[in-house]
């Protein structure tokens, strides 16, 4: 405001007539007019909206993740990776750790645990939550070498068992609590889809 200027620049020019060394600053919203303040705090409001809407999405999303997961262990989907499975679209995913992941996920395609790190990124333990995963996967991973489950939730405080879905070898398309990372074996790292 032109008050507020004045004002600062007269007790600065008399500080200094004074013999003295006077610094001082205005409140940065004193300059503002009020229709710029009120720009500011819209802005603010705006993104601290914008921020809560992508967190919305991101639980909607998992929530999708989690019900399309279960939809094949509500069917009792049995592994199988040379045959595929409908997801609730109609859309046919390989029966086995990755192509279960990967309709989960809703993907274009079956990748394997080689090719889901090309669409996911690594995480921290305490960064998990539901609809991310447990993989040894990458280069090598190949086959019966590598696996990938999805993380649903802590089954404990102490963080070292979690509810998992996964498409089991043995036991087909299950819903089970698993030690972490996956039964003690610390080849299995947590990741997250791009994007979620």
């Amino acid at each position: 405001m032109t008050i507020s200027r004045t004002l600062t620049t007269t007790v600065l020019t008399a500080g200094i007539l004074a013999g003295g060394t006077m610094m001082t600053t205005a409140p940065a919203q004193a300059d503002q007019t009020p229709a710029a303040q009120s720009s500011t705090a819209q802005s603010s409001a705006a993104q601290a909206e914008s921020g809560r809407t992508a967190s919305a999405q991101s639980d909607d999303r998992r929530d999708e993740i989690i019900s399309r997961a279960q939809t094949w262990v509500d069917q009792g989907v049995p592994y199988n990776w040379d045959a595929t499975h409908p997801d609730p679209q109609g859309k046919q995913y390989r029966m086995d750790c990755s192509g279960f992941v990967s309709m989960a996920w809703g993907l274009d395609d079956s990748l394997n645990t080689v090719t889901l790190p090309d669409v996911s990124h690594k995480i921290d333990k305490d960064e998990l939550k539901p609809g991310d995963v447990l993989m040894k996967g990458g280069p090598g991973t190949e086959g019966a070498n590598g696996h990938v489950v999805i993380f649903n939730g802590w089954a404990n405080d102490d963080k070292t068992a979690y509810h998992a879905l996964e498409e089991n070898g043995s036991l087909g398309s299950v819903a089970h609590e698993v030690s972490y990372p996956y039964d003690q074996d610390d080849s299995f790292v947590p990741y997250r889809l791009n994007g979620l």
